[in-house]
Protein backbone atom coordinates (compact mmCIF):
# COMPACT_ATOMS: atom_id res chain seq x y z
CA UNK A 1 0.00 0.00 0.00
CA UNK A 2 1.77 3.04 -1.07
CA UNK A 3 0.31 4.75 1.67
CA UNK A 4 2.31 3.59 4.52
CA UNK A 5 5.61 5.65 2.71
CA UNK A 6 3.53 8.32 3.04
CA UNK A 7 1.89 8.77 6.78
CA UNK A 8 4.86 8.61 9.74
CA UNK A 9 2.64 5.90 12.07
CA UNK A 10 2.58 3.42 8.76
CA UNK A 11 6.43 4.32 8.09
CA UNK A 12 7.07 3.36 11.99
CA UNK A 13 4.41 -0.19 12.07
CA UNK A 14 7.13 -0.67 8.30
CA UNK A 15 9.88 -0.92 10.51
CA UNK A 16 8.68 -2.89 13.35
CA UNK A 17 7.77 -5.45 10.49
CA UNK A 18 11.30 -5.31 8.98
CA UNK A 19 12.79 -5.65 12.26
CA UNK A 20 9.98 -8.44 13.31
CA UNK A 21 11.00 -10.22 10.02
CA UNK A 22 14.53 -10.40 9.79
CA UNK A 23 14.87 -13.68 11.14
CA UNK A 24 12.05 -15.30 8.37
CA UNK A 25 14.25 -17.54 5.60
CA UNK A 26 14.51 -16.08 1.80
CA UNK A 27 11.35 -19.14 1.68
CA UNK A 28 9.02 -17.48 3.91
CA UNK A 29 7.19 -14.51 2.40
CA UNK A 30 5.09 -13.78 5.54
CA UNK A 31 3.60 -14.94 8.95
CA UNK A 32 0.39 -14.35 10.87
CA UNK A 33 0.29 -15.18 13.97
CA UNK A 34 3.13 -17.75 13.86
CA UNK A 35 1.44 -18.92 10.63
CA UNK A 36 4.09 -19.15 7.52
CA UNK A 37 2.67 -18.30 4.10
CA UNK A 38 5.32 -19.09 1.72
CA UNK A 39 6.95 -17.65 -0.96
CA UNK A 40 5.97 -20.81 -3.26
CA UNK A 41 2.25 -20.10 -2.49
CA UNK A 42 2.64 -16.10 -3.32
CA UNK A 43 4.22 -17.51 -6.77
CA UNK A 44 1.98 -19.73 -7.95
CA UNK A 45 -0.56 -16.88 -7.73
CA UNK A 46 2.00 -13.84 -9.14
CA UNK A 47 4.11 -15.55 -12.30
CA UNK A 48 7.54 -14.31 -11.95
CA UNK A 49 6.59 -12.75 -15.65
CA UNK A 50 4.67 -10.23 -14.33
CA UNK A 51 7.17 -8.13 -12.39
CA UNK A 52 9.63 -8.41 -15.55
CA UNK A 53 10.59 -4.83 -15.11
CA UNK A 54 9.17 -4.22 -12.00
CA UNK A 55 10.55 -1.31 -9.22
CA UNK A 56 10.21 -2.62 -5.68
CA UNK A 57 6.90 -0.01 -5.26
CA UNK A 58 5.09 -2.62 -7.89
CA UNK A 59 6.51 -5.51 -5.78
CA UNK A 60 5.04 -4.23 -2.54
CA UNK A 61 0.99 -4.20 -3.95
CA UNK A 62 1.61 -7.16 -4.95
CA UNK A 63 2.97 -8.53 -1.93
CA UNK A 64 0.29 -6.19 0.62
CA UNK A 65 -2.59 -7.42 -1.89
CA UNK A 66 -1.95 -11.05 -0.64
CA UNK A 67 -0.87 -10.55 2.21
CA UNK A 68 -3.96 -9.05 3.04
CA UNK A 69 -6.57 -11.50 1.23
CA UNK A 70 -4.92 -14.11 3.01
CA UNK A 71 -5.26 -12.49 6.67
CA UNK A 72 -9.22 -12.47 5.75
CA UNK A 73 -9.40 -15.43 4.42
CA UNK A 74 -7.91 -16.40 8.23
CA UNK A 75 -10.23 -14.14 9.51
CA UNK A 76 -13.40 -15.63 7.86
CA UNK A 77 -12.31 -19.55 8.61
CA UNK A 78 -12.23 -18.55 12.10
CA UNK A 79 -15.75 -16.74 12.21
CA UNK A 80 -16.65 -20.08 10.70
CA UNK A 81 -18.09 -18.33 7.28
CA UNK A 82 -16.53 -21.62 5.27
CA UNK A 83 -19.04 -23.51 7.25
CA UNK A 84 -22.55 -21.59 6.56
CA UNK A 85 -24.91 -23.57 4.45
CA UNK A 86 -24.39 -21.75 1.04
CA UNK A 87 -20.42 -22.51 1.15
CA UNK A 88 -20.90 -25.73 2.62
CA UNK A 89 -23.86 -26.54 -0.98
CA UNK A 90 -21.22 -24.97 -3.41
CA UNK A 91 -18.67 -26.98 -1.62
CA UNK A 92 -20.68 -30.25 -2.53
CA UNK A 93 -21.04 -29.07 -5.84
CA UNK A 94 -17.35 -28.64 -6.38
CA UNK A 95 -16.58 -32.35 -5.10
CA UNK A 96 -18.97 -33.66 -7.26
CA UNK A 97 -17.35 -31.51 -10.09
CA UNK A 98 -13.80 -32.57 -8.63
CA UNK A 99 -14.56 -36.20 -8.36
CA UNK A 100 -15.78 -36.76 -11.90
CA UNK A 101 -12.33 -35.34 -13.17
CA UNK A 102 -10.70 -37.58 -10.46
CA UNK A 103 -12.41 -40.71 -11.47
CA UNK A 104 -11.68 -40.41 -14.77
CA UNK A 105 -7.95 -39.41 -13.92
CA UNK A 106 -7.79 -42.61 -11.86
CA UNK A 107 -10.02 -45.24 -13.44
CA UNK A 108 -9.18 -44.35 -17.34
CA UNK A 109 -6.33 -41.83 -17.94
CA UNK A 110 -3.80 -43.86 -15.59
CA UNK A 111 -5.35 -46.45 -17.10
CA UNK A 112 -4.35 -46.26 -20.36
CA UNK A 113 -1.56 -44.22 -19.93
CA UNK A 114 1.09 -45.82 -17.48
CA UNK A 115 4.21 -44.12 -15.88
CA UNK A 116 5.92 -46.23 -18.03
CA UNK A 117 4.22 -44.95 -21.57
CA UNK A 118 5.09 -41.21 -20.28
CA UNK A 119 8.58 -42.04 -19.65
CA UNK A 120 9.27 -43.77 -23.21
CA UNK A 121 7.44 -40.18 -24.65
CA UNK A 122 9.89 -37.95 -22.29
CA UNK A 123 12.94 -40.19 -23.87
CA UNK A 124 11.94 -39.22 -27.54
CA UNK A 125 10.62 -35.57 -26.25
CA UNK A 126 14.12 -34.97 -26.13
CA UNK A 127 14.68 -35.00 -29.88
CA UNK A 128 13.49 -32.71 -32.69
CA UNK A 129 13.94 -33.50 -36.10
CA UNK A 130 13.87 -31.34 -39.64
CA UNK A 131 12.78 -33.03 -42.37
CA UNK A 132 11.21 -32.94 -45.86
CA UNK A 133 8.61 -35.14 -47.24
CA UNK A 134 7.07 -36.19 -51.06
CA UNK A 135 3.25 -37.12 -50.17
CA UNK A 136 1.01 -38.43 -53.10
CA UNK A 137 -2.53 -38.90 -52.35
CA UNK A 138 -5.01 -41.63 -53.55
CA UNK A 139 -9.19 -41.64 -53.58
CA UNK A 140 -10.17 -42.57 -49.93
CA UNK A 141 -7.23 -40.75 -48.00
CA UNK A 142 -8.14 -38.30 -45.59
CA UNK A 143 -8.25 -34.76 -47.44
CA UNK A 144 -7.75 -36.39 -50.56
CA UNK A 145 -8.64 -34.33 -53.64
CA UNK A 146 -6.63 -36.50 -55.81
CA UNK A 147 -8.82 -39.13 -58.52
CA UNK A 148 -5.58 -41.58 -58.73
CA UNK A 149 -5.94 -45.54 -57.62
CA UNK A 150 -3.90 -46.80 -54.76
CA UNK A 151 -1.81 -48.91 -57.48
CA UNK A 152 -1.15 -45.58 -59.33
CA UNK A 153 0.43 -43.39 -56.63
CA UNK A 154 2.48 -46.60 -55.67
CA UNK A 155 3.73 -47.01 -59.41
CA UNK A 156 4.48 -43.30 -59.37
CA UNK A 157 6.28 -43.29 -55.75
CA UNK A 158 8.37 -45.80 -57.66
CA UNK A 159 8.85 -43.36 -60.44
CA UNK A 160 10.26 -40.57 -57.75
CA UNK A 161 12.66 -43.29 -55.88
CA UNK A 162 14.16 -44.20 -59.03
CA UNK A 163 14.60 -40.05 -59.92
CA UNK A 164 15.92 -39.94 -56.45
CA UNK A 165 18.11 -42.56 -56.88
CA UNK A 166 19.88 -41.23 -60.17
CA UNK A 167 20.81 -37.91 -57.58
CA UNK A 168 18.02 -35.71 -58.85
CA UNK A 169 16.91 -33.08 -55.59
CA UNK A 170 14.81 -34.34 -52.51
CA UNK A 171 13.36 -30.67 -52.82
CA UNK A 172 12.91 -30.41 -56.52
CA UNK A 173 11.48 -33.70 -56.68
CA UNK A 174 8.71 -32.66 -53.85
CA UNK A 175 7.97 -29.44 -55.53
CA UNK A 176 7.09 -31.07 -58.68
CA UNK A 177 5.16 -33.87 -57.10
CA UNK A 178 3.75 -33.49 -53.49
CA UNK A 179 -0.10 -33.13 -52.84
CA UNK A 180 0.94 -31.32 -49.55
CA UNK A 181 0.09 -27.73 -50.47
CA UNK A 182 2.31 -26.27 -47.33
CA UNK A 183 5.33 -28.23 -49.12
CA UNK A 184 4.34 -27.10 -52.56
CA UNK A 185 6.76 -24.20 -52.77
CA UNK A 186 9.22 -25.20 -50.08
CA UNK A 187 10.30 -28.56 -51.37
CA UNK A 188 8.17 -30.65 -48.99
CA UNK A 189 10.33 -28.49 -45.44
CA UNK A 190 7.97 -29.47 -42.53
CA UNK A 191 10.55 -27.59 -40.53
CA UNK A 192 11.51 -28.62 -37.10
CA UNK A 193 8.92 -31.12 -34.96
CA UNK A 194 9.07 -33.46 -32.28
CA UNK A 195 7.73 -36.63 -30.97
CA UNK A 196 4.01 -36.75 -31.40
CA UNK A 197 3.54 -33.57 -33.84
CA UNK A 198 3.12 -36.16 -36.62
CA UNK A 199 1.13 -39.37 -37.61
CA UNK A 200 1.93 -42.79 -35.97
CA UNK A 201 3.81 -44.33 -38.79
CA UNK A 202 5.36 -41.20 -40.38
CA UNK A 203 6.69 -40.32 -37.09
CA UNK A 204 8.00 -43.70 -36.24
CA UNK A 205 9.86 -43.78 -39.48
CA UNK A 206 11.19 -40.25 -39.29
CA UNK A 207 12.61 -41.15 -35.94
CA UNK A 208 14.60 -44.60 -37.06
CA UNK A 209 16.25 -41.93 -39.61
CA UNK A 210 19.89 -40.40 -39.61
CA UNK A 211 20.53 -37.37 -41.46
CA UNK A 212 21.03 -37.31 -44.53
CA UNK A 213 19.15 -40.59 -44.91
CA UNK A 214 15.82 -40.78 -46.96
CA UNK A 215 13.40 -43.69 -45.70
CA UNK A 216 11.20 -45.98 -47.96
CA UNK A 217 7.63 -45.85 -48.64
CA UNK A 218 5.59 -44.44 -45.46
CA UNK A 219 1.69 -45.08 -46.05
CA UNK A 220 -0.52 -42.84 -43.51
CA UNK A 221 -4.27 -42.14 -43.35
CA UNK A 222 -3.17 -39.10 -45.86
CA UNK A 223 -1.57 -41.35 -48.52
CA UNK A 224 2.20 -42.16 -49.26
CA UNK A 225 5.10 -40.37 -48.21
CA UNK A 226 8.85 -40.48 -48.66
CA UNK A 227 11.25 -38.77 -45.76
CA UNK A 228 14.01 -37.31 -45.82
CA UNK A 229 15.57 -36.61 -42.92
CA UNK A 230 18.00 -33.34 -42.91
CA UNK A 231 18.83 -32.33 -39.02
CA UNK A 232 18.24 -34.01 -35.71
CA UNK A 233 18.66 -31.61 -32.62
CA UNK A 234 19.06 -32.17 -29.33
CA UNK A 235 15.99 -30.14 -26.93
CA UNK A 236 16.85 -28.80 -23.32
CA UNK A 237 13.86 -29.49 -20.87
CA UNK A 238 13.10 -30.41 -17.47
CA UNK A 239 13.30 -33.56 -15.52
CA UNK A 240 10.51 -36.25 -15.89
CA UNK A 241 8.69 -34.87 -13.18
CA UNK A 242 8.66 -31.24 -13.82
CA UNK A 243 7.06 -32.40 -17.48
CA UNK A 244 4.93 -35.02 -16.56
CA UNK A 245 1.41 -32.84 -16.36
CA UNK A 246 2.06 -31.90 -20.17
CA UNK A 247 3.31 -35.39 -21.26
CA UNK A 248 -0.05 -36.45 -20.12
CA UNK A 249 -1.94 -33.68 -21.97
CA UNK A 250 -0.05 -34.76 -25.25
CA UNK A 251 -0.56 -38.54 -24.63
CA UNK A 252 -4.22 -38.15 -24.10
CA UNK A 253 -4.30 -36.81 -27.71
CA UNK A 254 -2.45 -39.37 -28.96
CA UNK A 255 -4.34 -41.89 -27.61
CA UNK A 256 -7.71 -40.21 -27.54
CA UNK A 257 -9.59 -43.48 -29.17
CA UNK A 258 -8.38 -45.74 -26.72
CA UNK A 259 -9.38 -43.52 -23.71
CA UNK A 260 -12.75 -42.95 -25.24
CA UNK A 261 -13.10 -46.68 -25.58
CA UNK A 262 -11.99 -47.09 -21.99
CA UNK A 263 -14.36 -44.94 -20.52
CA UNK A 264 -17.51 -46.08 -22.51
CA UNK A 265 -16.91 -49.37 -21.42
CA UNK A 266 -16.06 -48.10 -17.39
CA UNK A 267 -19.54 -45.89 -17.94
CA UNK A 268 -21.63 -48.70 -19.14
CA UNK A 269 -19.88 -51.49 -16.43
CA UNK A 270 -20.69 -48.62 -13.41
CA UNK A 271 -24.89 -48.58 -15.10
CA UNK A 272 -25.09 -52.55 -15.33
CA UNK A 273 -23.66 -53.38 -11.95
CA UNK A 274 -26.16 -51.02 -10.27
CA UNK A 275 -28.68 -52.40 -12.48
CA UNK A 276 -29.96 -49.23 -13.96
CA UNK A 277 -33.21 -49.37 -15.64
CA UNK A 278 -35.26 -46.85 -17.38
CA UNK A 279 -39.29 -47.22 -16.86
CA UNK A 280 -40.14 -46.41 -20.81
CA UNK A 281 -43.84 -45.72 -19.92
CA UNK A 282 -43.88 -43.63 -17.37
CA UNK A 283 -41.01 -41.21 -19.00
CA UNK A 284 -43.48 -41.59 -21.71
CA UNK A 285 -46.40 -40.53 -19.61
CA UNK A 286 -44.21 -37.55 -17.67
CA UNK A 287 -43.66 -36.35 -20.59
CA UNK A 288 -47.36 -35.99 -22.12
CA UNK A 289 -48.32 -34.39 -18.49
CA UNK A 290 -44.96 -32.16 -19.50
CA UNK A 291 -46.45 -31.27 -23.03
CA UNK A 292 -49.82 -30.12 -21.42
CA UNK A 293 -47.93 -27.77 -19.11
CA UNK A 294 -47.45 -24.35 -18.92
CA UNK A 295 -44.18 -23.73 -17.88
CA UNK A 296 -41.84 -25.68 -20.24
CA UNK A 297 -39.30 -23.09 -20.74
CA UNK A 298 -38.15 -23.82 -17.04
CA UNK A 299 -34.81 -25.67 -16.07
CA UNK A 300 -35.59 -29.15 -14.99
CA UNK A 301 -36.03 -29.31 -11.39
CA UNK A 302 -38.65 -26.34 -11.44
CA UNK A 303 -40.88 -28.30 -14.42
CA UNK A 304 -40.76 -31.70 -12.03
CA UNK A 305 -41.77 -29.46 -9.25
CA UNK A 306 -44.51 -28.11 -10.94
CA UNK A 307 -45.44 -30.94 -12.57
CA UNK A 308 -45.87 -33.08 -9.57
CA UNK A 309 -45.38 -36.32 -10.84
CA UNK A 310 -44.77 -39.07 -8.82
CA UNK A 311 -44.33 -42.34 -10.23
CA UNK A 312 -40.97 -44.04 -11.01
CA UNK A 313 -39.05 -43.17 -13.95
CA UNK A 314 -36.26 -45.69 -13.42
CA UNK A 315 -34.91 -47.90 -11.16
CA UNK A 316 -31.47 -47.84 -9.56
CA UNK A 317 -29.76 -50.88 -7.25
CA UNK A 318 -33.72 -52.24 -7.91
CA UNK A 319 -34.97 -48.81 -5.75
CA UNK A 320 -37.74 -46.88 -8.16
CA UNK A 321 -36.20 -43.51 -8.38
CA UNK A 322 -38.26 -40.30 -10.30
CA UNK A 323 -38.90 -36.88 -9.62
CA UNK A 324 -38.21 -36.10 -6.33
CA UNK A 325 -34.11 -38.08 -6.78
CA UNK A 326 -33.92 -35.63 -10.25
CA UNK A 327 -34.49 -32.55 -8.23
CA UNK A 328 -32.10 -33.75 -5.62
CA UNK A 329 -29.32 -34.21 -8.27
CA UNK A 330 -30.15 -31.02 -9.89
CA UNK A 331 -29.53 -28.70 -6.82
CA UNK A 332 -25.71 -28.80 -6.69
CA UNK A 333 -25.67 -27.63 -10.70
CA UNK A 334 -25.58 -23.44 -11.08
CA UNK A 335 -28.54 -22.30 -12.64
CA UNK A 336 -27.96 -21.40 -15.64
CA UNK A 337 -26.64 -25.27 -16.16
CA UNK A 338 -29.91 -27.04 -15.09
CA UNK A 339 -30.50 -28.96 -18.45
CA UNK A 340 -33.97 -28.58 -20.01
CA UNK A 341 -35.95 -30.51 -22.57
CA UNK A 342 -38.49 -30.24 -25.37
CA UNK A 343 -38.37 -34.17 -26.20
CA UNK A 344 -39.15 -37.53 -25.02
CA UNK A 345 -35.54 -38.22 -26.34
CA UNK A 346 -34.21 -35.32 -24.95
CA UNK A 347 -35.50 -36.39 -21.28
CA UNK A 348 -34.15 -39.83 -21.59
CA UNK A 349 -30.78 -38.77 -22.58
CA UNK A 350 -30.41 -36.04 -19.37
CA UNK A 351 -32.41 -38.79 -16.95
CA UNK A 352 -29.53 -41.02 -18.30
CA UNK A 353 -26.49 -38.35 -17.98
CA UNK A 354 -27.85 -37.33 -14.59
CA UNK A 355 -27.34 -41.34 -13.29
CA UNK A 356 -24.64 -42.00 -15.37
CA UNK A 357 -23.12 -38.88 -13.08
CA UNK A 358 -24.23 -39.92 -10.10
CA UNK A 359 -22.57 -43.83 -10.57
CA UNK A 360 -19.28 -42.33 -11.65
CA UNK A 361 -18.98 -39.82 -8.43
CA UNK A 362 -20.60 -42.40 -6.28
CA UNK A 363 -17.38 -45.04 -7.21
CA UNK A 364 -15.31 -42.22 -6.50
CA UNK A 365 -16.25 -41.89 -2.76
CA UNK A 366 -16.10 -45.66 -2.61
CA UNK A 367 -12.82 -45.82 -3.84
CA UNK A 368 -12.20 -43.24 -1.03
CA UNK A 369 -10.57 -40.65 -3.56
CA UNK A 370 -11.94 -37.77 -1.43
CA UNK A 371 -9.47 -38.60 0.87
CA UNK A 372 -6.51 -38.25 -1.78
CA UNK A 373 -4.11 -35.06 -0.67
CA UNK A 374 -4.40 -33.69 -4.04
CA UNK A 375 -8.11 -33.44 -4.17
CA UNK A 376 -8.54 -32.63 -0.27
CA UNK A 377 -5.99 -29.47 -1.19
CA UNK A 378 -8.17 -28.50 -4.39
CA UNK A 379 -11.50 -28.79 -1.89
CA UNK A 380 -9.89 -26.86 0.96
CA UNK A 381 -8.92 -23.97 -1.53
CA UNK A 382 -11.90 -23.96 -2.70
CA UNK A 383 -13.64 -23.49 0.59
CA UNK A 384 -11.38 -20.92 1.40
CA UNK A 385 -11.78 -18.64 -1.74
CA UNK A 386 -16.01 -18.97 -1.03
CA UNK A 387 -15.55 -17.95 2.77
CA UNK A 388 -12.93 -15.03 1.28
CA UNK A 389 -16.17 -13.67 -0.99
CA UNK A 390 -18.15 -14.01 2.17
CA UNK A 391 -15.94 -11.63 4.31
CA UNK A 392 -15.57 -9.34 1.25
CA UNK A 393 -19.43 -9.57 0.74
CA UNK A 394 -20.04 -8.89 5.21
CA UNK A 395 -16.91 -6.45 5.68
CA UNK A 396 -16.73 -4.70 3.04
CA UNK A 397 -19.46 -4.84 0.15
CA UNK A 398 -22.82 -4.70 3.11
CA UNK A 399 -24.53 -1.49 2.79
CA UNK A 400 -21.96 0.31 0.64
CA UNK A 401 -24.00 2.29 -1.75
CA UNK A 402 -23.80 6.01 -2.19
CA UNK A 403 -26.47 8.43 -1.97
CA UNK A 404 -27.78 10.76 -4.92
CA UNK A 405 -25.85 13.85 -3.03
CA UNK A 406 -22.16 12.14 -2.44
CA UNK A 407 -22.92 11.03 -6.28
CA UNK A 408 -23.27 14.30 -7.55
CA UNK A 409 -20.73 15.81 -5.35
CA UNK A 410 -18.25 12.62 -6.48
CA UNK A 411 -19.22 14.40 -10.08
CA UNK A 412 -18.49 17.97 -8.86
CA UNK A 413 -14.98 17.42 -7.63
CA UNK A 414 -13.64 15.37 -10.04
CA UNK A 415 -15.26 16.21 -13.56
CA UNK A 416 -12.21 18.85 -14.31
CA UNK A 417 -10.04 16.03 -14.68
CA UNK A 418 -12.37 12.90 -15.21
CA UNK A 419 -15.68 13.06 -16.98
CA UNK A 420 -14.33 16.63 -19.74
CA UNK A 421 -15.75 16.63 -23.29
CA UNK A 422 -12.47 18.08 -25.73
CA UNK A 423 -13.20 20.26 -28.53
CA UNK A 424 -15.59 18.72 -30.96
CA UNK A 425 -16.75 20.37 -34.28
CA UNK A 426 -19.37 18.99 -36.27
CA UNK A 427 -19.49 18.68 -40.59
CA UNK A 428 -21.92 18.39 -42.83
CA UNK A 429 -20.02 15.83 -45.85
CA UNK A 430 -20.67 14.56 -49.38
CA UNK A 431 -18.83 11.64 -50.05
CA UNK A 432 -18.12 9.52 -53.23
CA UNK A 433 -16.14 7.66 -54.25
CA UNK A 434 -15.16 8.84 -57.95
CA UNK A 435 -12.98 11.46 -57.95
CA UNK A 436 -13.92 13.33 -60.99
CA UNK A 437 -17.50 13.17 -59.35
CA UNK A 438 -15.85 14.51 -56.10
CA UNK A 439 -14.79 17.51 -58.09
CA UNK A 440 -18.05 17.82 -59.97
CA UNK A 441 -19.90 18.19 -57.01
CA UNK A 442 -17.38 20.75 -55.62
CA UNK A 443 -18.20 22.91 -58.67
CA UNK A 444 -21.72 23.02 -58.09
CA UNK A 445 -21.58 23.69 -54.19
CA UNK A 446 -19.15 26.49 -55.95
CA UNK A 447 -22.07 27.85 -57.78
CA UNK A 448 -24.73 27.86 -54.98
CA UNK A 449 -26.16 24.48 -54.67
CA UNK A 450 -26.62 23.40 -51.11
CA UNK A 451 -24.35 20.61 -49.61
CA UNK A 452 -27.46 19.03 -47.90
CA UNK A 453 -29.34 19.08 -50.49
CA UNK A 454 -26.39 17.25 -52.68
CA UNK A 455 -25.24 15.06 -49.84
CA UNK A 456 -28.76 13.69 -49.84
CA UNK A 457 -28.65 12.72 -53.32
CA UNK A 458 -25.24 11.94 -53.98
CA UNK A 459 -23.47 10.62 -50.60
CA UNK A 460 -22.16 7.24 -50.32
CA UNK A 461 -22.14 7.17 -46.46
CA UNK A 462 -25.96 5.44 -46.16
CA UNK A 463 -25.85 6.62 -41.91
CA UNK A 464 -25.82 10.21 -43.28
CA UNK A 465 -27.56 10.75 -46.19
CA UNK A 466 -31.66 11.54 -44.63
CA UNK A 467 -29.73 13.88 -42.62
CA UNK A 468 -28.14 15.41 -45.29
CA UNK A 469 -24.70 14.25 -44.54
CA UNK A 470 -24.66 15.81 -41.42
CA UNK A 471 -21.57 12.98 -39.54
CA UNK A 472 -22.25 13.48 -35.31
CA UNK A 473 -19.86 15.48 -33.63
CA UNK A 474 -16.39 14.48 -33.36
CA UNK A 475 -12.83 14.97 -31.47
CA UNK A 476 -9.41 15.20 -33.13
CA UNK A 477 -8.39 12.10 -34.33
CA UNK A 478 -11.00 11.36 -36.39
CA UNK A 479 -11.73 10.49 -39.99
CA UNK A 480 -7.89 10.93 -40.92
CA UNK A 481 -6.87 13.94 -43.37
CA UNK A 482 -10.77 15.23 -43.43
CA UNK A 483 -10.86 15.44 -39.51
CA UNK A 484 -7.28 17.60 -39.58
CA UNK A 485 -8.87 19.76 -42.07
CA UNK A 486 -12.09 20.14 -39.93
CA UNK A 487 -10.35 21.43 -36.81
CA UNK A 488 -8.57 24.38 -39.22
CA UNK A 489 -11.86 25.34 -40.79
CA UNK A 490 -14.25 28.26 -39.53
CA UNK A 491 -18.05 27.54 -39.30
CA UNK A 492 -19.68 27.80 -42.83
CA UNK A 493 -16.24 27.65 -45.20
CA UNK A 494 -16.22 24.75 -47.50
CA UNK A 495 -12.70 22.27 -48.39
CA UNK A 496 -12.45 19.35 -50.56
CA UNK A 497 -12.21 17.04 -52.33
CA UNK A 498 -10.19 14.81 -49.54
CA UNK A 499 -8.80 11.48 -49.73
CA UNK A 500 -10.75 9.54 -47.40
CA UNK A 501 -10.52 5.83 -47.46
CA UNK A 502 -11.80 4.56 -50.72
CA UNK A 503 -13.05 8.05 -51.79
CA UNK A 504 -13.23 11.84 -51.62
CA UNK A 505 -14.96 13.68 -49.31
CA UNK A 506 -16.55 17.32 -49.67
CA UNK A 507 -17.30 19.02 -46.23
CA UNK A 508 -18.77 22.26 -44.80
CA UNK A 509 -18.01 23.09 -41.23
CA UNK A 510 -21.50 22.92 -39.06
CA UNK A 511 -20.31 23.97 -35.18
CA UNK A 512 -17.33 24.33 -33.41
CA UNK A 513 -18.19 22.70 -29.48
CA UNK A 514 -16.04 23.77 -27.08
CA UNK A 515 -13.99 21.73 -24.57
CA UNK A 516 -16.99 20.98 -21.24
CA UNK A 517 -17.69 18.56 -18.49
CA UNK A 518 -19.84 16.34 -19.84
CA UNK A 519 -23.28 15.93 -18.22
CA UNK A 520 -23.80 14.46 -15.16
CA UNK A 521 -26.33 12.46 -16.17
CA UNK A 522 -24.87 11.02 -18.94
CA UNK A 523 -21.91 9.67 -16.71
CA UNK A 524 -23.56 8.55 -14.06
CA UNK A 525 -23.14 4.90 -14.20
CA UNK A 526 -19.17 5.74 -14.50
CA UNK A 527 -19.33 7.97 -11.73
CA UNK A 528 -20.82 5.58 -9.38
CA UNK A 529 -18.32 2.88 -10.54
CA UNK A 530 -15.55 4.83 -9.60
CA UNK A 531 -17.19 6.27 -6.30
CA UNK A 532 -18.08 2.26 -5.28
CA UNK A 533 -14.19 1.72 -6.10
CA UNK A 534 -12.66 4.29 -4.16
CA UNK A 535 -15.43 3.65 -1.01
CA UNK A 536 -14.40 -0.32 -1.30
CA UNK A 537 -10.32 0.39 -1.06
CA UNK A 538 -11.09 2.27 1.69
CA UNK A 539 -12.99 -0.17 3.63
CA UNK A 540 -10.79 -2.56 2.81
CA UNK A 541 -7.77 -0.69 4.44
CA UNK A 542 -9.79 0.35 7.44
CA UNK A 543 -10.95 -3.47 7.76
CA UNK A 544 -6.97 -4.64 7.27
CA UNK A 545 -5.67 -2.02 9.58
CA UNK A 546 -7.98 -3.29 12.04
CA UNK A 547 -7.40 -6.88 11.63
CA UNK A 548 -3.45 -5.79 11.97
CA UNK A 549 -4.34 -4.83 15.98
CA UNK A 550 -5.89 -8.12 16.27
CA UNK A 551 -2.86 -10.25 14.47
CA UNK A 552 0.73 -10.68 14.64
CA UNK A 553 1.80 -9.67 11.30
CA UNK A 554 4.94 -9.81 9.72
CA UNK A 555 5.98 -9.26 5.95
CA UNK A 556 9.56 -10.53 4.72
CA UNK A 557 9.27 -7.68 1.48
CA UNK A 558 13.25 -8.59 0.95
CA UNK A 559 12.65 -12.43 0.22
CA UNK A 560 10.07 -10.91 -2.55
CA UNK A 561 12.56 -7.99 -4.33
CA UNK A 562 15.62 -11.12 -3.72
CA UNK A 563 13.32 -13.32 -5.78
CA UNK A 564 12.03 -10.80 -8.31
CA UNK A 565 15.02 -9.41 -9.29
CA UNK A 566 17.08 -12.85 -9.52
CA UNK A 567 14.22 -13.39 -12.37
CA UNK A 568 14.69 -9.76 -14.17
CA UNK A 569 18.33 -10.34 -14.54
CA UNK A 570 17.72 -13.48 -15.63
Amino acid sequence: MKARFAMPIFALGLFVIIIGCSSMDSDTLATIDGKEISMDSFIAKNPPAAFAGKDHAFIDSKVDDFVKQTLFTQVALERGLGENADIQEKKLAAEKRQMLQYVYTKAILDAVISDEYLRELYDQSGTELNARHILLQFEGTSRSRSDRSKPAAMALMEQIKTRLSGGESFADLATEFTDDPSGKNSGGDLGWFGWGKMVGPFQDEAFKLNPGEVSGVVETSFGLHIIKLEAKRELERGTFDEVKSSLKQQAGKEKGQELSQKANLFLENQKQGAGFEVLPDNVHDLFLVFEKSSNKQDPMDKVLKNLNFSAPLFRLSGEGLGSSWIIEELKTIDEGQKPRFSSENQLLSILDQLVTQYLVVSYGYEQNYNQDLEFAEKINALVERYAYEAFIAEEINANLTPSEEELVAFYEKNKADKYMDKKKVQVREVFVKDSLMAVALRKRIDAGELIDNLARRYTERKATKDAGGLLPPFQEGRYGEMGKTAFSLNPGEISGPIKLGNGYSIIRLEDTIPEGAKPYEKVKGRVRTEIMGELREARTNAVFESLKKEHSLKINYSAAYSRFDTVASE
